[in-house]
């Protein structure tokens, strides 16, 4: 009997997903321990006599604002959707997209910036995950929520925007006419805490 191929997952975003870690130089991406811990949960399910372990791949864009993501798209080095095309036999089954932090920094820098149009901050995101279900009518993908941040802590418009993005990211997953029932929507896994890097989940930049 053929074995089963192994399913393929593809974690998108930006610094989040690339695994930057200032001032250090390494990456830590948590493709590699997502992976790890989905081999694990199968082995002590008995799950690998039937299935080979998934493969998790990533591509991470420091600095990227989902605008940008979306902008490049189809670009062959960056681009998402060019990301999911190249990727058969078989296609993707999972894509994880983790974007928005950026979005948030950029749209309440300013001095001047009230209150940010949440639908209009959220919409490259959605339009990400849009463009992974056009590709392949079984793909599924993953909204993570956007966590908080030492930015966000000291300003109430990038807190309110982040709250408010979480909120449509989840409405998107959860309606099925919009997602085609292919959506998931997940608060990110961990609170910020201002000054716990040490070695632990926090960087100084949070």
């Amino acid at each position: 009997m053929t074995p089963n191929p192994a399913s393929r997952i593809l974690c998108y975003g930006d610094s989040l997903t690339a695994g930057t870690s200032p001032p250090l130089n390494e990456l830590f991406p948590y493709g590699p321990h997502l992976e790890n811990e989905i081999q694990n949960l199968m082995t002590s399910s008995s799950l690998l006599s039937t299935s080979p372990p998934p493969v998790v791949r990533w591509r991470g864009l420091p600095g990227w604002t989902s605008s940008a993501m979306e902008e490049y798209i189809d670009d062959p080095n960056v681009g998402l959707r060019s990301a999911v095309n190249e990727v058969s036999n078989p296609s993707l089954s999972l894509v994880i997209i983790l974007a928005g932090t950026n979005d948030i920094g950029m749209l309440t820098s300013s001095a001047l910036s009230g209150v940010v149009d949440v639908k209009k901050a959220v919409e490259p995101i959605l339009n990400l995950h849009r463009s992974c279900l056009e590709c392949d009518s079984f793909i599924r993908t993953l909204a993570v929520g956007i966590p908080g941040s030492a930015w966000q802590e000291s300003n109430e418009n990038a807190r309110v925007l982040c709250r408010g993005m979480n909120e449509a990211l989840s409405e998107f997953a959860s309606d099925g006419s919009c997602s085609s029932g292919r959506v998931s929507y997940v608060d990110f896994p961990s609170e910020f805490e201002r000054g716990s890097c040490g070695g632990r989940e926090w960087c100084g930049d949070g």
